[in-house]
């Protein structure tokens, strides 16, 4: 075979593999998972589905974007808090949404329990207020090791979810505002989407045969077959659970000073004995946090994720209230809350690494912050 028919042997490789995801590009283009089925062959054997919908988790360090995927460990027994208040209907099928999911092939294990079965570590699922109108909403958060990874070892970060929450919704308003209760098949079918968040595939396959699309007809359609057939199969989890925990999609780097506030709250943190980083993504807006035992100490947020995960030269980290003191205690300035930090160094070009920071007027947080994930 001559060097133009292995090229194109190459090249009609690739987009074989692509097509098995369904499409060419993951999440806006930022990342081919079809290189990444080729890293991992395992992947080929899935069949078809759609990972490369998944929105990446992200660690912003050392001028560089690192985006990568986040799971549970497996084999691995995962405890879930069941919501107190859940009536013995509402826990049945919520039992029943974890053991399709146990039956999916990933490795996973749930042992559901009371209140404060997942307080070391866990699943916790809760209904929303009966007033409260917001969509089911899933945060799924990843620890993540942000120490400098050999050059045999850049395919992967040391990661793992370690900790979940869930909040479903019983009832949605119909069109003259009324309250109308959730039938089984669309409980059903929230929980298994829900739950499929909290296992690490964050946003939503644009489309396809999976439990992970935004479409609301879909998700009900997956708890209706389950009700009636007893059957679930979801190819783009069993995708996720194919590939190591932490497994690197794409690198870019940053323009300078991009991610020195990532890099000062990391030192301090691990001056202070937090652990952390742990990370956080939702539909519009990604958290970085540490934390002090179970409570979070501080944090940084990304907003406008989209735009970031497309162009990630437009990065820029907000401080958290959690956040709002640490540059003053290297002798920095204060940044209050809400308030961008910018970074650059103070003698561009020469080969001091001396580095000043300065505050934008604070603003609120944006809206999407506060409810991160928000789905």
């Amino acid at each position: 075979m001559g060097v133009a028919d292995r090229g194109g042997a190459a090249l009609r490789a690739v987009f074989a593999l692509a097509l098995l995801f369904g499409v060419l590009g993951g999440c806006g283009g930022i990342w081919d998972p079809g290189l990444l089925a080729a890293r991992h062959p395992a992947l080929q054997r899935v069949g078809v589905q759609r990972l490369g919908d998944a929105t990446p988790y992200l660690l912003p360090a050392r001028g560089v974007l690192t985006l990568f995927l986040c799971r549970w460990e497996t084999p691995r027994s995962i405890p879930v808090e069941l919501p107190p208040d859940a009536t013995q209907s509402e826990r049945r099928l919520l039992i029943r949404a974890l053991a399709a999911w146990e039956d999916a092939g990933l490795g996973v294990q749930f042992v559901p329990g009371p209140a404060g079965a997942a307080a070391d570590g866990g699943i916790r699922i809760r209904f929303g207020e009966r007033s409260d109108r917001r969509a089911a909403a899933t945060a799924a958060e990843c620890a993540v090791d942000p120490a400098e990874r050999t050059p045999s070892q850049r395919d992967r970060l040391d990661a793992r979810i370690v900790s979940a929450s869930i909040a479903l919704r019983r009832s949605e308003p119909d069109w003259l505002g009324r309250t109308v209760p959730y039938s089984e098949a669309q409980l059903l079918g929230s929980a298994l989407h829900e739950i499929g968040h909290a296992l690490g595939f964050q946003g939503h396959a644009r489309r396809g045969d999976t439990v992970m699309v935004r479409s609301v007809q879909g998700v009900r359609r997956a708890g209706q077959q389950l009700l009636e057939t007893g059957r679930f199969s979801d190819a783009t989890l069993r995708a996720l659970y194919a590939v190591p925990s932490g497994v690197v999609v794409a690198r870019r780097a940053l323009p300078p000073g991009r991610t020195r506030s990532f890099d000062l709250l990391a030192g301090l943190a691990a001056e202070r004995g937090l652990t952390g980083p742990y990370v956080r993504v939702g539909d519009r807006a990604a958290r970085i946090g540490w934390n002090r035992g179970a409570q979070a100490v501080y944090a940084l947020y990304v907003d406008g994720l989209p735009e970031v995960l497309r162009r990630p030269a437009h990065l820029e980290l907000i401080a958290g209230p959690e956040a709002a003191d640490l540059p003053e205690a290297r002798g920095g300035p204060r940044v209050p809350p809400g308030a961008r930090l910018a970074c650059a160094q103070s003698s561009p070009g020469s080969s001091s690494r001396a580095w000043a920071c300065r505050a934008s007027p604070a603003s609120v947080l944006p809206s999407a912050l506060s409810t991160i994930p928000s789905r």
